[in-house]
């Protein structure tokens, strides 16, 4: 065990230990002070010892015939796994400490002294990914000596300002390409809301959100309108998405994964529901989305708990193949990528443990992954096992993370003799592809 790992051990007990009650306010802001430092400069050591491992592990890898994506995928696989952070995250720190140990040591001095943070050194990293090593280490001297007092906001003007002194024809043709990365993504808010995010080019952008404005400040001015000004340009932008050139809105079609219990579904149990890719829903939200609307059409899959464990053990495969079924089972069981910290998007429902290596095909050694999570664990020194519902994987350095799916929603047992099914609860089982009721 190094030096450090011993110290740090001791340092989280003194934390543990230390009390709180006897401290005045100038002490806890000294003290706030310093375990701010300590962050910063923890963090310039893990670049260091981050660089160092990458570069140890590519070695040793190249040495044994690994090819240079394999590579990569190892070490950040395994970097983001000792930072409880995902592989995708394990990339940004490899990168990130490359940068500061090898081409900003300036940035890399004030961290360590505890005068910055690494947020800061991140942006200031992002700002300049493009440039040469010359144009970097000439940004690293020139903001090295001003860092520790400027704030975010004013590291990522100064870091984007230096970047397009030194490269402004780079700037403007990065600006003109920018266009080919415009998406809309989707993401998960509080209270079951969510965000639909578009990146458009500036002129579109503006463009897009100054005419939902105009519209919204017209309706505004109407003495009926109890809407604020959000509200109304929110409506009207899924009022025209959802509105076809004819002028007749169309008629959402709706395939809910929805885990829930059945007395959630028909006892009014308050248990919460899990929508995948949304999480918990309340309980009252869950029962109106399977009520949904006489326009709407609603397509429900059941899946069955192990009456002992309550964890899901099956699926309902009707009108489907079992490959099909067996990957959307994954999916909802698992919610999102099984490697510890990952917390991405499945997109492969596959073997735990390769069928190469024994591996059954079963769902008890099934498991959902994110796409970059389950090419790393078939690399060369990654082992995976299945013990009980739990997956252990062990990395090439022999260290060992265990992960286990959420627990789907469990309502207490129930108490009377019969199901007392709700009239309210009116449901169109359609099964998807099928175009059949159930």
């Amino acid at each position: 065990m190094s030096s450090i790992v011993e110290a740090a051990a001791v340092f989280l007990a003194a934390l543990a230990a230390a009390g709180l009650d006897e401290l005045t306010d100038p002490e806890r802001i000294d003290e706030l002070t310093a375990l701010e430092r300590v962050k910063s400069a923890a963090f310039a050591r893990q670049a260091q010892v981050t660089d160092g491992f990458a570069g140890s592990q590519r070695a040793l890898l190249v040495a044994a015939g690994s090819k240079p994506g394999e590579i990569s995928r190892s070490v950040c696989g395994q970097v983001g796994l000792a930072r409880r952070d995902s592989a995708h995250k394990g990339n940004r720190h490899v990168g990130l400490a490359r940068t500061l140990v090898r081409e900003m040591p300036g940035v890399l001095a004030v961290l360590a002294a505890g005068e910055a943070s690494e947020w800061r050194a991140t942006i200031i990293a992002r700002e300049t990914a493009h440039l040469s090593v010359e144009h970097r280490a000439q940004i690293d001297a020139a903001i090295a000596g001003e860092l520790a007092g400027w704030g975010d906001a004013r590291t990522e003007r100064e870091a984007r300002a230096w970047a397009q002194r030194l490269d402004p024809h780079g700037a403007a043709e990065r600006a003109a390409k920018a266009g080919v990365d415009r998406r809309v993504s989707i993401r998960p808010a509080p209270d079951c809301m969510t965000y639909v995010t578009a990146l458009l080019p500036v002129k579109d952008g503006c463009a897009v959100f100054g005419e939902l404005h105009r519209f919204a400040m017209t309706g505004a001015g109407d003495g009926d309108e109890h809407r604020s000004k959000g509200q109304i340009m929110a409506d009207e932008l899924v009022r025209r998405v959802l509105t076809p050139a004819n002028g007749v809105p169309q008629v959402p079609g709706v395939e809910v994964h929805l885990v829930m219990t059945d007395r959630t579904l028909v006892d009014a149990d308050d248990e919460p529901a899990h929508v995948v890719g949304v999480g918990p829903i309340p309980a009252p939200l869950a029962r109106d989305l399977v009520r949904a609307d006489e326009q709407t059409r609603v397509w429900v899959r059941r899946l069955f708990t192990d009456p002992t464990t309550g964890e899901l053990a099956a699926t309902d495969a009707r009108r489907r193949d079992f490959p099909s079924a067996a990957r959307m089972f994954l999916t909802v069981r698992d919610q999102v990528c099984r490697t510890p910290w990952c917390g991405s998007p499945i997109r492969h429902a596959d073997h735990a443990v390769a069928v190469a290596k024994g591996g059954n095909t079963d769902l008890r050694n099934g498991n959902g992954r994110c796409a970059r999570c389950n090419l790393t664990k078939d690399l060369r020194g990654w082992a995976t096992q299945v013990r009980d519902g739990t997956i252990v994987t062990t990395t090439p350095t022999g260290h060992r993370y265990r992960s286990r799916p959420p627990k789907p929603p469990t309502s207490p047992p129930w108490t009377r003799a019969t199901i007392p099914w709700l009239p309210a609860v009116d449901v169109d089982l359609q099964w998807p592809g099928s175009g059949t009721s159930g």
